[in-house]
């Protein structure tokens, strides 16, 4: 239960610089009076600015600053709630809104808007519309329950029975459902996608496994016909070194023919040699008698001596280079027959070489052959690892994209069913249905108290059928301004009874303004006063009146305004 214990404000409306203290929680019953323009009806504006940011009376917000002091506009209301002390402070120029609980401010990171909606969901839990329904009513701007449209009726008793939660719950779980339905789009995209992906992943693993087997199959083939042709190749010159075994004792007795030739070639040469010099010098002795030189004359026994000698070892090298001449002419006639046996040599060793370079070549080919299978086949294995582990990731991202799609439809589903629980027709209704009987039997008891005996029947659209005994339904409109002044009092004693029981909206406060003066005849006053009698000793009711002089002894309080120097006092 909110108690609201006191009201304060300053150069509010007519009020001066000097804050008006009103004791909320003080005596059950308070009867304010005053002339008009005084200030009486001043604390409904304070209250609901104070706690809603909005006059009760159409009134805006720049005038509710008192135009003399222009300035430092206050409003503050303490109240406690659930064992806490709460205060209201809000002000014009300059502009404040604060909340106290147990002396300490409340944060207000966010902005003023979401602040005053955290003060009406949060701690007051009733909006301004409940507010004055089951707290206030009022001649100036006060609209009736009775006047107000099915949907703005409906809204209010959903506040006082606190299931308007369920419509807060309804407008969240539309949003919430058409983000579930987002994301169902884009996971069932995601899905379809991961499906595509494996599919594709499945197709490329296939083909990692056959992979390179054909240009490794192609390789095998080239090396087993090289692999043949090796060893045709090695098995020939095997044959050509065995057929030239034999040849090679021939080949070592003809090097060594060549070697003599080339011996008594260069003995011949040098006995050559020595021939044209000796032969050059007897020419000398012959053509000349003196010396070319020292021109020393030469002496002809020594000339004749000399030729004499000379010519006999000319004698001797002439025989003997006809001697190797004809050794030189023996040997190579030897070796003229053995030339065909070289000639023989040499091709086969000219053919072994050239299997031996092809050979080098062929086995050359062979290994780069094999390393590139083995890079082929490590090359298919790695594609094959490869293709498998990120297969395996989008079957794992497959399944959590299901899963994920199978929790958001099951969220779907379960949005539904909760959907059709929070519709008007679904769980609400359930409830209103269950208080509509306590609602009639309470707004019919107050009636009748009010010695107004007519049957009031609201069903669950809240739509009224109103009759009285033997006769058919009348309409609201139908009836006198007293008369609807004592359903509208009905029905608010009922809606406070209701949100009693329920502990929601349920304060102490009760504030009427003006009801006396117009509507209420006296015996109707005596019948309201009656039942203010009989409301809990927890309730403290404000009534605002001209006729406080006709009334004041059934009150156990009396606050009087007065304009003083053009400021409204309490006095």
């Amino acid at each position: 239960m909110i108690t609201f214990e006191t009201l304060r404000y300053k150069n509010f409306l007519s009020t001066g610089n000097t804050f008006t203290t009103i004791p909320l929680s003080g005596n059950k019953t308070n009867l304010i009076v005053g002339k008009n323009g005084s200030g009486k009806s001043t604390i409904l504006d304070a209250i609901t600015y104070g706690l809603f940011n909005k006059p009760f009376r159409k009134i805006n917000k720049p005038q509710l600053v008192n135009t003399v002091n222009n300035g430092d506009c206050m409003v503050e209301i303490e109240f406690s709630l659930n064992n806490k002390k709460y205060k209201i402070a809000r002000g014009i120029k300059p502009n404040i809104f604060e909340i106290y609980e147990n002396g300490k401010m409340l944060h207000q990171d966010a902005a003023i808007k979401d602040y005053q909606q955290y003060l009406e969901e949060n701690i007051l839990r009733m909006t301004y519309k409940a507010f004055c329904q089951i707290v206030v009513i009022g001649n100036a701007t006060y609209q009736p329950f009775m006047k107000l449209n099915p949907y703005e009726r409906r809204a209010i008793v959903e506040n006082f029975l606190d299931i308007d939660v369920f419509t807060k719950m309804n407008g969240l779980l539309k949003t919430r459902i058409v983000e579930t339905k987002e994301q169902i789009n884009g996971t069932s995209y995601k899905v379809d996608l991961s499906k595509e992906k494996l599919r594709m992943a499945e197709h490329l693993l296939s083909s990692s496994e056959q992979s390179n087997d054909a240009k490794i199959n192609d390789n095998n083939i080239a090396l087993h016909k090289k692999n043949v042709l090796l060893t045709e190749w090695n098995q020939e010159i095997k044959k050509l070194s065995s057929d030239i075994s034999d040849i090679i004792i021939n080949d070592q007795i003809i090097q060594k023919t060549k070697a003599k030739i080339r011996e008594v070639e260069t003995l011949h040469t040098t006995l050559a040699t020595k021939y044209k010099l000796i032969n050059k010098e007897v020419e000398f002795l012959n053509s000349n008698d003196s010396c070319p030189t020292c021109k020393q004359e030469i002496d002809e026994e020594f000339k004749s001596n000399n030729i004499s000698d000379k010519s006999v070892k000319i004698a001797k090298y002439v025989e003997a280079m006809a001697d190797l001449s004809e050794k030189i002419s023996h040997y190579k006639n030897d070796l003229a027959g053995h030339m065909e046996l070289v000639d023989e040599i040499n091709e086969t060793n000219t053919k072994i070489r050239n299997l031996e370079v092809n050979i080098d070549y062929l086995t050359k080919d062979i290994e780069r052959i094999s390393e590139d299978n083995m890079k082929l086949t490590e090359e298919k294995q790695n594609n094959i690892k490869k293709n498998k582990e990120d297969y395996s990731a989008l079957v794992g991202d497959h399944l959590k994209l299901t899963d994920e799609r199978d929790t958001l439809l099951e969220n779907q589903h379960q949005h539904s069913i909760a959907a059709i629980l929070l519709k008007d027709d679904g769980i609400k209704t359930k409830i209103i249905k269950h208080y509509l009987p306590a609602m009639n039997k309470l707004i019919n008891k107050y009636l009748h108290l009010m010695d107004f005996y007519v049957s009031y029947t609201l069903d669950e659209n809240f739509s009224e059928v109103i009759k009285q005994a033997n006769k058919e339904s009348f309409s609201y409109a139908s009836f006198s301004e007293g008369e609807k002044l004592r359903i509208d009092l009905a029905i608010l004693f009922a809606w406070r009874e209701i949100a009693k029981s329920k502990n929601s909206t349920n304060t102490n406060l009760l504030i009427l303004d003006e009801i006396f003066d117009s509507s209420l005849d006296g015996n109707g006053i005596d019948d309201f006063i009656g039942i203010l009698d009989t409301i809990s000793e927890n309730t403290n009711v404000f009534i605002i009146s001209h006729r406080g002089d006709q009334v004041a002894d059934k009150f156990q309080n009396t606050l009087k305004f007065a304009k003083l120097n053009g400021f409204s006092k309490l006095v």
